[in-house]
């Protein structure tokens, strides 16, 4: 991976002020309060593609916070460096480094004291801090997303203190008790061009995509937990796939009476694909460490039979060599 973009700054500190830009507005809310207390209903929502941050299927997905949203095309996703602010948790730049998107998190206490004017006062307030001069500011706009509260939007132009004019917009989120932030700041030239105004359609366009999961880590599912639940859901989809092939990762090398299951599974799907529904679920999980018991329940429904057939299977699971495989059966028959 290259280097981060920078943006052209006259200034022999710009690059150090483009990625604080924004992220000290942020402080200001850790005096709404200092109890946390998060609103989510964390147990309901689906768990993220991956156990680490990045790029999913076009997609960015942060896990630790859970939430993710569609990476617009022509955009590089920048992998967060040494120099980055605290509260960053990704980094984006248009295809020739000139425009860049930061994507910010902050923890909050208190989220009845965020409010649009608190956020575009904050916003002002931080770009004086930094030497601006806000010589124009456009109306507050507000962005609906899907399932959250509205991105508020603030669009500035600023003056650094040699002169010359930048695009600034800040925009905020808040979701319970955080706070996501999107930072953004292009050279005054490049605001009002095709170009500009693209990378600022793409960031509406994906910031109000952004859908959410349920965290990994403190604020949701143990990593152990996370791998494991991955692990038992893309044994079902193996078990509806019908091929025992699919089947063959999850099981280890030395899994006892692979051929007596193989014949069991093949009798269970025998038939024609479409005339008959197969439908794998977990039923029952019991974790010991590295160790797991787990009960999977195979349903099949046949055309014009209206009763299903099920069929339980219990198995050792062991966290062997770093992932999860299925040992040997613990059923009675």
């Amino acid at each position: 991976m290259s280097e981060a973009p920078t943006v052209k700054n006259p200034k022999s500190d710009g690059k150090s002020l483009l990625w604080k830009l924004g992220l000290v507005v942020l402080a200001v809310f850790f005096t709404f309060g200092c109890k946390s207390k998060s609103k989510w209903n964390e147990k309901n929502l689906p768990l993220p593609p991956g156990a680490d941050s990045g790029l999913y299927d076009g997609q960015f997905v942060q896990t630790d916070y859970g939430f993710g949203f569609p990476l617009p095309s022509k955009w590089l996703y920048v992998r967060l460096s040494a120099e980055q602010e605290v509260d960053e948790v990704a980094r984006f730049s248009d295809a020739d480094h000139e425009m860049i998107a930061r994507i910010s998190v902050q923890v909050m206490g208190d989220p009845a004291g965020f409010s649009k004017k608190s956020w575009q006062d904050a916003s002002e307030q931080d770009l004086e801090n930094h030497q601006f001069k806000v010589r124009k500011k456009e109306p507050v706009q507000e962005w609906k997303t899907a399932d959250a509260g509205p991105w508020i939007e603030v669009p500035y132009r600023v003056m650094d203190a040699r002169g010359e004019e930048w695009a600034d917009e800040e925009w905020a989120l808040n979701k319970g008790d955080i706070l996501i932030g999107a930072h953004v700041l292009m050279p005054g030239d490049a605001a009002g061009t095709d170009k500009g105004k693209k990378f600022i359609k793409s960031l509406q366009g994906a910031l109000t995509q952004i859908h959410w999961y349920m965290p990994i880590g403190p604020r949701g599912i143990s990593i152990d937990r996370f791998e494991l639940q991955h692990f038992t859901e893309d044994f079902c989809r193996a078990l509806e796939s019908r091929s025992t092939a699919k089947m063959g990762a999850y099981f280890d090398d030395m899994y006892p009476d692979r051929s007596k299951w193989n014949e069991w599974y093949q009798k269970a799907v025998a038939g024609e694909p479409g005339s008959f529904e197969l439908k794998a679920s977990l039923s029952g999980l019991v974790i010991n460490g590295d160790d797991a018991t787990a009960t999977f329940t195979l349903t099949r429904l046949d055309k014009g039979d209206s009763h299903p057939k099920k069929s339980d299977r219990s198995f050792k699971l062991s966290k062997k060599e770093g992932s999860w495989k299925i040992m040997y059966s613990v059923d009675k028959s």
